[in-house]
């Protein structure tokens, strides 16, 4: 195992934080948008609402051919034969047989108990070993060995599982071991139970390009990583093939970080999340931590507020004057136009200090800070250097100022930025009328709105509030997450969507949308470059919509 981290230019150390524990660190620079370490999964599982769209072996998506389903189980599908020989080899022919028999056993144990067989398999294999195996020579390399030594090493936190879930997993495992293939493995009741201790507290969900879940998998090497809600890598899945990519330039002997949840979520939640499932109190610079430079980041959860329960969205269903109709018809007041002329970046206009922010102020004001400054207060080379430049083959600037000539002024770091943002919101007043646009609820609330205003075609509706929910991101997120990156493609899409609508409908918008999808498209860029990299499906839809833009713009 640290053969193969050392090759990867990282080290596993451990720290004198008992929160931490062990964690890993960085030997080298790594650029962002770099990829740290790939991870190999010891086991995985698909959930059940995606069993027929995934395959079960690579978990890549496939319509054309269709996934192939197993004769046997009826169950399981797959990419060709390939994938469904892989499978059978390693696990398939083992538990394919268990699906004609009546399941009684519930959705989420039975994908433990799915996830506890792959790994009893894997693990028996592995102390059948003859032969003595090789070091890893590359760093690519990730042999059984390194992937089984390193299961071994993660914390079960064995001791500190609730009741409850002992004598379930104790449960799941003896379920396991009557099955005929485990019978004589010489594995104990007391291992699969510490195993599955592991799963709860190491496992990840396996996302698609969207970043929507669809599955579960073991994965030793990325387990390795600790937490924090503002972290600079992320885990990224390619079917079911896992890699840490850097968000943000990481300086040796830098601790490098993920996030076990999503960082949309209040402090309260994440907290609780995290005690719950891995058994300690976050204390990172947005949780509460003690950088002097980064204080400003506990400041986000305070804009935020708590987010909405179940009773919450109970009662705005029953409330015919709900908060998601009156956003809705704010929406539909909102004059785009107007608004864009209002807060152009050189008039240095400003909502009223002594009136609450409405979302549309708000979000055409912070855009002025965020988009694209976050991205370009240390890169002058993304701005146009030269006004009245010919239209180009592809977009790589914005036509934004520098950020030493914006108004309103843009500050020297992304910091500095962000704090300065985080001040001005929080000086504005509220009252018991206004939606306040900054809390998690308004952010859910406009989430939903945004995806079902681009469902029925009113694009229009769909930029405005596409625009809201890139000021929250910008907060919740760093500036190259994928969530954040991901976004910017979708908004683009909306805006090039009300191109089509606006000439249709001849409503005088064009140039607002055409600048609109300039800027999404090379933030777009920017970001999924780094987030997802030159080979994702995101940066060919990137380039597919640049080539059609630019193509109207040389027809017009």
């Amino acid at each position: 195992m640290d053969a193969y981290l050392q090759l990867n230019n990282v080290s596993l150390v451990q720290s004198n934080d008992s929160t931490k524990g062990r964690l890993i660190q960085s030997d080298t620079l790594f650029k962002k948008g770099s990829v740290i370490i790939t991870s190999q999964p010891l086991g995985t599982a698909t959930l059940p609402q995606h069993i027929n769209e995934n395959c079960n072996y690579c978990f890549r998506k496939q319509t054309s051919p269709p996934l192939q389903r197993c004769s046997q189980c009826k169950k399981a599908y797959f990419c060709d034969m390939a994938c469904f020989q892989n499978a059978w080899l390693s696990y398939h022919q083992f538990i394919c047989g268990k699906h004609h028999a009546k399941n009684d056993t519930p959705a989420n144990d039975d994908l433990d108990l799915e996830m506890l067989e792959k790994v009893a398999l894997n693990v028996v294999r592995y102390r059948k070993r003859t032969t003595a195996e090789q070091p890893p020579k590359d760093k690519n390399d990730e042999t059984v060995n390194v992937t089984m030594n390193t299961f071994f090493s993660l914390m079960g936190h064995d001791d500190t599982q609730p009741k409850h879930v002992k004598e379930k997993y104790k449960a799941l495992a003896k379920e396991a071991l009557n099955k005929p293939f485990l019978q004589q493995s010489g594995l104990t009741v007391d291992e699969l139970v510490h195993y599955l201790n592991v799963f709860k507290s190491n496992n990840f969900a396996i996302d698609d390009k969207d970043m929507f879940p669809i599955g579960e998998g073991t994965y030793p090497i990325a387990a390795l990583f600790n937490h924090s809600c503002r972290p600079n890598a992320v885990v990224m899945f390619d079917g079911a093939y896992a890699s840490i990519r850097a968000i943000e330039d990481i300086q040796p002997g830098k601790e490098i970080t993920i996030s076990y949840v999503d960082a949309a979520h209040s402090r309260s939640y994440r907290q609780k999340v995290l005690y719950d499932k891995y058994f300690f109190h976050c204390q990172c610079d947005r949780c509460g931590g003690n950088s002097s430079d980064k204080q400003y980041l506990c400041l986000i959860d305070t804009l935020l507020g708590e987010e909405e329960n179940d009773w919450d969205r109970a009662q705005e269903l029953l409330n015919k004057q709900d908060k998601c109709q009156r956003i809705l018809d704010e929406v539909k007041a909102w004059d785009l136009l107007a608004m864009c002329k209002q807060y152009d970046r050189k008039s240095d206009g400003y909502p009223d200090p002594k009136q609450p922010l409405t979302i549309a102020n708000y979000t055409h004001y912070f855009i002025q800070f965020f988009a694209p400054y976050l991205l370009t207060w240390d890169q002058d080379q993304l701005h146009q250097q030269h006004v009245g430049s010919t239209l180009k083959s592809s977009l790589n600037d914005f036509d934004d100022p520098l950020p030493a000539l914006a108004k309103p002024a843009v500050q020297a770091t992304y910091d500095l930025i962000m704090k300065t943002a985080i001040d001005k919101i929080l000086s504005y007043p509220t009252d018991s009328k206004t939606i306040i646009p900054y809390r998690l609820t308004t952010l859910s609330t406009c989430t939903r709105l945004f995806y079902d205003e681009m469902a029925e075609g009113h694009w229009e509706n769909a930029v405005k509030l596409g625009m809201y929910v890139l000021i929250q991101y910008c907060l919740i997120y760093p500036p190259y997450h994928p969530m954040l990156a991901q976004h910017f493609l979708m908004l683009a899409k909306a805006c090039w969507n009300s191109i089509i609508q606006s000439e249709l409908l001849n409503v005088g918008l064009e140039k607002v949308y055409e600048r609109g999808v300039r800027r999404w498209i090379v933030s777009s860029k920017e970001t999924i470059a780094v987030a997802f990299g030159k080979n994702s499906s995101l940066w060919r839809e990137t380039l597919e919509l640049e080539w059609i833009f630019l193509r109207e713009q040389k027809l017009k």
